[in-house]
């Protein structure tokens, strides 16, 4: 009897040493299998992922959420005669998932470090216990203007008691109170989360909750009032202290103009700080505009100091201004506070501009040298042309750079037309070469590529003519512009200014742009032409190399590739 006993205490040993033995070895396959992976089992919005990598994973997801968000979300409320139904693509209505967010969170269950409880996630995982939801977030803005432009049928918000002025009884007159019906925001987000974490096809059902208004009719007394006083102490007299005239400037902010800044809103009640009753404040962006409105009559542009270099003399000096600009922002502030304390007379406030340039810092620009000089020659030009590259010319005479700043030929020119004081002129566009205004800056920009070239300054954006031009010999040193777009720039990266002064003698233009001599010496190869067709398209290098201290810093080579000028037939139009 006892032997038959000790063999089944035996055998039930044996079985249970087996089956932890068995458990063990599935555990350790287990957690084998879901090293560096997403556990086994593991599902978000329903689709499997667990075996995956990070990576492998979110191509799963985002395949699928792709898909998703092509398809509508449909929208029902009522049933029978009564009910409704919108789409709208989940964009429209605000969503966005967060993709990185819940794979994230995917990839820590299993894998935190704590062995019991990673085994048991991991258990949990292979038995399909997690299928999380997928992350997303909803963009408040878009989901209200999408219910209040799509879904203003049913959702229909209270209305605050109110005040209006009537301009027939010239006088506030009062908006009563009402009582509405809206959507249920907060159930219409709760099943937006249900569809969207597991990317359902279900529709979305909504309900209407009543909405009570914050303002009742017994409480706009107060606003009355106050509204009243602002209209009584009409017109308010705004004054400006312009440092460069000798009298200040003064504006009358009369009745009509400050009716349409007023506006009401719900303010704490200071008797009982738990209810709201109508307040009177100014709608800021009617009051920014009016500023903006005052800004251009008041604005004064600051001036940079700007002289001529001759033979490393300073002549022909003019002095630099201050500029004058009205703060809105400051003055937005100010206004508010001031006519509701019932102050009737307001200073409103300006900053000074001060000059890029200022004449007293001339002596500290470091302009000791001509840095480098380009040359071009534009004889045989129609007289429109000529007359374009003078006035454009004329523009970059006497500017100043200031060192690390990158400069910019169109930035500088400006607008380009009959406004302007351009004419008509040939200009390469698209596959054609018409008039336009302005036609024949590029010879200016050309001589300002090739003055920056020979300076030895980091050229940041040029490109060639579509075709060579004669004007631009030698083919291969010529900067094409179009505003806004191509530009020519350059980065100042002298130790000091950069100044530029141009010239005309003759027919040819030359700029010249002095600065501090840092000790770099600049030698040009080229342009050399190469492949050169007889049709006339060509290829072309130029190569530039800057030396310091007999050493090599810097070697830079432009090619240029021209098409052949009959691709550009002259097609002549209203403008000549």
């Amino acid at each position: 009897m006892k032997l038959k006993l000790n063999k089944k205490i035996l055998t039930i040993t044996i079985i249970v040493i087996i089956v932890i033995l068995l458990i063990s070895a599935s555990l350790f396959g287990l957690a084998r299998a879901n090293k560096n992976k997403i556990v086994c089992g593991l599902k978000i919005a329903n689709i499997s992922v667990g075996g995956s990598s990070i990576s492998e994973a979110q191509v799963k997801i985002s395949k699928e959420a792709e898909e998703f968000f092509k398809k509508d979300i449909i929208l029902r409320y009522g049933n029978g005669n009564d009910k409704e139904i919108w789409t709208a693509l989940p964009e429209k209505i605000g969503v966005k998932i967060k993709i990185g967010f819940t794979l994230a969170k995917a990839s820590k269950i299993g894998h935190q470090g704590k062995f019991f409880s990673d085994i048991g996630q991991q258990v949990l995982a292979f038995f399909g216990q997690y299928n999380l939801s997928l992350d997303y977030q909803i963009n408040e803005i878009h989901l209200e203007n999408f219910i209040r432009e799509k879904l203003n049928s049913i959702d229909n918000p209270a209305i605050n008691a109110g005040l209006q002025y009537n301009k027939e009884n010239k006088n506030f007159v009062k908006i009563l109170s009402q009582e509405g019906m809206i959507i249920d925001r907060q159930d219409f987000k709760l099943n937006l989360q249900k569809k969207i974490g597991k990317l359902t096809e279900d529709d979305i059902y909504l309900n209407l909750i009543n909405d009570y208004p914050e303002i009742l009719d017994n409480e706009t007394k107060e606003a009355y009032i106050k509204a009243k006083e602002i209209l009584v102490n009409t017109p308010y007299k705004l004054t400006i202290n312009n440092p460069f005239e000798s009298d200040p400037i003064e504006i009358s902010l009369t009745k009509e103009k400050i009716i349409p800044l007023i506006e009401f809103r719900p303010v704490l009640d200071e008797k009982n700080p738990k209810n709201k009753i109508l307040g009177v404040t100014f709608n800021e962006q009617n009051l920014n505009n009016y500023l903006a409105a005052l800004s251009p009559s008041i604005y004064r542009s600051p001036i940079d100091a700007q002289f001529t270099m001759e033979e490393n003399r300073v002549t022909n000096f003019s002095l630099s201004q201050d500029g004058l600009k009205l703060e809105i922002e400051r003055n937005i502030q100010k206004l508010q506070e001031k006519i509701q304390v019932g102050e009737t007379k307001i200073e409103l406030e300006v900053s000074i501009i001060p000059p890029k340039i200022a004449s007293k810092n001339i002596n500290n620009l470091g302009i000791t040298s001509l840095m480098g000089k380009g040359g071009s020659n534009f004889g045989g030009s129609p007289s429109n042309r000529i007359h374009n590259i003078k006035l454009g010319a004329a523009k970059f005479h006497g500017i100043l750079i200031k060192p690390g700043e990158e400069f910019s030929f169109n930035t500088i020119l400006g607008e380009v037309g009959p406004e302007q004081g351009y004419k008509p002129e040939l200009v390469i566009k698209k596959d054609k070469t018409t008039p336009e205004y302005g036609g024949g800056l590029c010879q200016v920009s050309t001589t300002t590529f090739r003055a920056a070239v020979y300076s030895g300054l980091p050229i940041t954006e040029r490109y060639p003519h579509a075709f060579p031009v004669v004007y631009y010999a030698p083919q291969g040193f010529d900067a094409t512009i179009y505003p806004p777009h191509p530009d020519f720039r350059f980065i100042n990266n002298t130790p000091g200014y950069l100044l530029i002064q141009t010239k005309i003698e003759g027919s040819e233009l030359f700029f010249e742009f002095y600065g501090t001599d840092d000790g770099r010496k600049v030698e040009v190869d080229g342009p050399h032409q190469y492949d050169v067709k007889s049709d006339g398209s060509m290829k072309t290098k130029l190569i530039r190399r800057i030396y310091k201290n007999n050493e090599l810093t810097e070697e830079k080579t432009w090619h240029s590739t021209y098409k052949s000028p009959s691709l550009y037939p002259v097609i002549r139009n209203p403008l000549e």
